[in-house]
């Protein structure tokens, strides 16, 4: 198959990560795949490891260099050109913009689109104009049922188009026990570890305002955040003024995000909404426990254990106090760290759900191809 996988960037992220991920293993089974990307290439060391990550494995990656919302019409007509002179089989969208871009664009050219919701998106205008593509796509696919019931509930798609295909992770290969490893359980560092995009979306403003009360109650506690944002300038003023300055560290962003997670205790992520947080399912992955609130994807996530690691999305105190009691139980976390890592091993292995892609593919092709002949 030949195959375009659009994004909106390709800077450190989730979705990017999955769109990385996917043209790779399409590369290794020996399909044309090509990555474009809706803004221009990112720059800096830690932004460029997934641009570098394609390139390695030789996939070609285009840029639109459209890096506003003004300049959609200039990235339309190139994508069209990009199209006319290379015309895939099939495309595959990552994210709202190139979700509404790539359907404009590949059903014009009558290329087959599949779209991805990773998100359940809270701006409403967003939802609104799902009308402009919806019938554009062969295919939705959600991170989780969370997702997929807000595209039918907001953005009426129908059902039949709606597939869920979750997140996945590789696990780490030298991962031991959490009930044997001191990492975690009785770990000689308590951290309490934020990873995220330093924005309201996170809750990273909550942490913020409730940091003192957290680390008042963990006196032998300390707190890594790994991450940047339009908040960053904020949390570096409030720790420049605070007393809790040796006990707080604001890392920046980081490409050895999943060895703080093997030296943390808890995984700590308050957010306002979302549709299946990676860094959740890369916590489980080295068996670390989480506090969270309970957004979308965190009980198709956490399952049995949900409620004992999350609480209601909007219920700050209680994450508070659920994040202050996780934290002295040295026995509740080995318990759920080891639940964590083994319903991702059991339900998220990222192969499995890289080759669920391709096979969609296959069959919508296949679908068409029939549908074709019949005519």
């Amino acid at each position: 198959m030949k195959i375009d996988l659009l994004i909106t960037e390709i800077h450190t992220g989730g979705a990017e990560r999955c769109c990385t991920q996917l043209a790779i293993y399409l590369r290794q089974k020996k399909h044309d795949v090509r990555v474009i990307s809706i803004a221009p290439a990112p720059t800096g060391q830690t932004e460029t490891d997934l641009l570098r990550d394609l390139e390695k494995h030789q996939i070609h990656v285009e840029f639109l260099n459209a890096s506003k919302s003004s300049q959609i019409p200039w990235a339309y007509r190139k994508l069209n050109r990009l199209i006319e002179q290379s015309k895939p089989d099939i495309a595959q969208t990552f994210l709202w913009h190139a979700n509404l871009l790539g359907a404009w664009c590949y059903s014009k050219a009558h290329v087959p689109v599949i779209a991805g919701a990773r998100v359940a998106e809270p701006r409403r205008l967003r939802s609104a104009l799902a009308w402009s593509w919806r019938n554009c796509v062969e295919k939705v696919v959600c991170v989780s049922d969370e997702v997929a019931n807000w595209c039918a509930a907001y953005e009426k798609f129908p059902k039949e188009k709606l597939l869920v295909i979750p997140n996945g992770i590789v696990l780490p290969d030298h991962w031991k026990d959490p009930a044997n490893n001191p990492a975690h359980g009785v770990p000689d560092e308590k951290i309490l570890l934020f990873v995220g995009r330093f924005e309201t979306q996170k809750g990273i403003d909550i942490l913020l305002e409730s940091t003192p009360m957290i680390l008042q109650a963990l006196p032998n506690h300390r707190l890594v955040l790994i991450g940047q944002g339009n908040w960053s300038d904020t949390w570096k003023n409030w720790l420049h003024q605070s007393p809790l300055e040796d006990r707080v560290e604001l890392l920046g962003r980081r490409s050895d995000v999943l060895d703080w997670m093997r030296r943390a205790c808890l995984l700590l992520l308050p957010a306002r909404y979302e549709g299946m947080p990676n860094v959740i399912l890369e916590a489980m992955a080295v068996g670390l426990t989480v506090s969270s609130t309970r957004v979308e994807g965190i009980e198709y996530l956490l399952g049995e254990t949900t409620n004992e690691q999350s609480v209601p999305p909007n219920h700050w105190d209680s994450w508070v106090n659920l994040t202050i009691e996780l934290a002295k139980d040295s026995q509740s976390l080995a318990r759920l760290g080891l639940a964590n890592r083994q319903r991702a091993e059991k339900l998220f292995q990222l192969d499995a759900q890289l080759q669920r892609y391709e096979l969609l593919y296959l069959e919508i092709l296949s679908k068409l191809s029939r549908e074709s002949e019949d005519q």
